[in-house]
């Protein structure tokens, strides 16, 4: 069977934001270990593997998961551990799973391009605030924090996003200095903790 959902295979503009941002701030890796939502081909964690302890590429399509293998295999000399889960937004058997084999949690969550234009029925921006609230908490507050590269491609959709976020008690906070343009396209940085 083909899988015709080219989502994870393209590098989006919120991904260029995020590995600039990163580039700029390579401290916020130094020693941690790191998960990314949605990791699509890779880019982020294969740049971040330079600089932290351990780094874990999710995405909930199998024929991505088959592409992030590959180029985890082919940087497998990187300096961090990378390691490849099948995550699902809002999947509580995937998100226990990813918490059983890393039970200490992650001191960063990385995620780009995260917006849904469609609500289907089971709203998966409600499951990726739900993914995001659960790695949070493994650490606590305070101990852990989500980053979060935002392009804006509908005004209608700007604020989606902050909204599930603080509905689930999440806080979300613009880092200043961050808003640019990508790809003809308003980027900015988000803060998301608890």
């Amino acid at each position: 069977m083909s899988d015709f959902d080219l989502t994870g295979q393209l590098v989006w503009p919120g991904a260029m934001l995020l590995n600039d941002y990163i580039a700029h701030n390579v401290n916020l890796l130094q020693g941690c270990s790191v998960i990314e939502l949605g990791s699509g081909v890779g880019i982020t964690g294969i740049l971040s593997s330079r600089f932290c302890h351990k780094f874990v590429l999710t995405d909930h399509n199998d024929e991505v998961i088959k592409i992030l293998e590959k180029n985890v295999e082919l940087h497998a000399s990187s300096h961090a551990e990378l390691l490849v889960e099948k995550l699902e937004w809002g999947n509580c058997e995937e998100i226990c799973n990813i918490l059983e084999k890393h039970s200490s949690g992650f001191d960063l969550i990385l995620g780009a391009d995260i917006y849904i234009l469609e609500f289907p029925v089971h709203h998966p921006i409600r499951g990726f605030a739900f993914t995001v609230k659960k790695l949070l908490e493994v650490r606590g507050q305070g101990e852990c924090k989500f980053i979060l590269a935002y392009v804006s491609r509908a005004k209608s959709m700007d604020l989606v996003v902050p909204n599930e976020a603080k509905r689930c008690g999440l806080q979300i906070t613009e880092v200043v200095g961050t808003r640019r343009a990508v790809s003809n396209l308003e980027g900015v940085i988000f803060e998301v903790t608890l």
